[in-house]
């Protein structure tokens, strides 16, 4: 199904509960996320939901019904605490959940994702990206869910993320709990240091170590960003991600 584009006249800061009304296409930015967050995307609606997250904990619980779309992009910066749930509970509901986290010095941070599909024919897809430098710590755990009785479900969870420093640590903790014959699911994850050659190769082109390092993180993180159709708000989303590196 082709999806309407959010465009500036739709966009809204959000506080509190968030609703897209039946038929509705609507873009949400929220640059300040309340710790706990209802929304709810009623059939056919579409729902654009922008978070950047610095130091508040949050919890998002999001309702998709028949032929919704619920996408979401968060940042998360500072090493805070966030959590997505979203249940998909109406016939041909989407969900994109897409996120970039960066953590340096002592952060500590956490995001844990849980996508469940209680109905046929729904699809959820996932992108998470991080990067981790100084004595910093984050975890990822992320869900799909299928229960028992449903087909033609497709959910796909994807997680990358690289170290820059030797006292850095990131744990990623993937989970498929699928209860259905009719379906098709796949994770992965990946967890490694910068690409050596990629950086010699700056290097060579007498880019300074620190300035190609910051190159090599931003093109990686915002390969996550970049499907921000709206040019402002993808501007914003890499200056506060190259805002967040060490370098």
């Amino acid at each position: 199904m082709m999806r309407p584009l959010q465009t500036q006249a739709q966009r809204v800061c959000a506080s509190g509960d968030i609703r897209a009304k039946a038929g509705e296409c609507l873009c949400v930015v929220d640059k300040a996320p309340q710790n706990e967050c209802r929304v709810y995307v009623e059939k056919g609606a579409t729902l654009y939901h922008y978070r950047f997250c610095d130091a508040n904990d949050a919890r998002v619980d999001v309702q998709v019904e028949e032929d919704g779309y619920y996408e979401v992009l968060s940042l998360l910066t500072s090493g805070c605490a966030q959590k997505i749930f979203v249940s998909l509970n109406g016939t041909g509901a989407e969900c994109k959940s897409n996120a970039v986290y960066v953590l340096k010095d002592d952060d500590k941070g956490s995001f844990e994702t849980k996508i469940v599909h209680n109905a046929d024919d729904t699809v959820s897809s996932q992108l998470i990206k991080g990067a981790a430098s100084g004595n910093s710590e984050e975890t990822f755990e992320g869900t799909i869910l299928i229960p028992s009785g449903h087909k033609g479900i497709d959910g796909s969870q994807q997680h990358r993320a690289v170290l820059l420093s030797d006292k850095a640590s990131v744990t990623a903790v993937p989970r498929l709990e699928i209860y259905s014959d009719d379906v098709k699911c796949a994770h992965g994850s990946a967890i490694g240091d910068l690409d050596e050659y990629q950086l010699y190769y700056l290097q060579t082109r007498g880019i300074p170590e620190a300035e190609a390092k910051k190159i090599l993180v931003s093109a990686f993180l915002n390969e996550v960003t970049d499907t921000v159709n709206d040019e402002a708000l993808r501007d914003e989303f890499s200056k506060r991600i190259e805002a967040a590196l060490p370098f």
